[in-house]
């Protein structure tokens, strides 16, 4: 008996061009650049910029557009686009249309979810800025909302855990 199997791929897509090739060098040259396009929008939006060695911009990704008050934002998605782009390193935009320039607790929870992600494929999360109107921002590693902390990985064998990785039976809910 023959098996088929689809064939698929994954492409990016270029849309017009709407940051400069400047490098970004801090949270003051990334508002220049990603400020002007997110601070007017009436919904939060979270942005992704892919980054070269230098700092400079390669693309940018919006990852959610959301309600007035949440964006949504997941690891897999994002991590899609920094892939195709080969990103040396990323940072993380979403504006907060109400003008407080607060970080939620999802704010600061989907910043954690994506700097452990990243990490995994070393690619380094350079900060999470929240932008308001007039340019006003919030960049999260200037505050030490978060912090980069060293490898969690295993450095023993016996340290490894593969049980939790066991797919489960769709059918039963156990490991098969």
């Amino acid at each position: 008996m023959q098996y088929e199997m689809e064939q698929v791929s994954i492409r990016m897509v270029k849309e017009p061009p709407l940051i400069s090739d400047r490098p970004i060098t801090g949270p003051d040259s990334a508002v220049d650049i990603i400020g002007e396009y997110l601070g007017d929008f009436d919904r939060e939006l979270m942005v992704l910029v892919n980054l070269r060695n230098d700092g400079k911009p390669i693309n940018m990704n919006i990852m959610s557009i959301g309600t007035i008050n949440a964006s949504i934002a997941c690891p897999r998605e994002a991590l899609k686009a920094s892939i195709l782009s080969n990103a040396a390193a990323i940072m993380l935009f979403h504006n907060h249309p109400s003008g407080n320039l607060t970080p939620s607790r999802e704010d600061i929870m989907t910043t954690d979810k994506m700097i452990k992600a990243y990490r995994l494929l070393d690619i380094q999360v350079l900060d999470h800025i929240i932008i308001g109107p007039d340019r006003q921002f919030y960049s999260m590693r200037a505050r030490d909302t978060f912090d980069l902390p060293s490898s969690d990985y295993c450095a023993v064998l016996n340290d490894l855990r593969f049980d939790d990785l066991k797919p489960r039976h769709p059918d039963r809910g156990e490991a098969r």
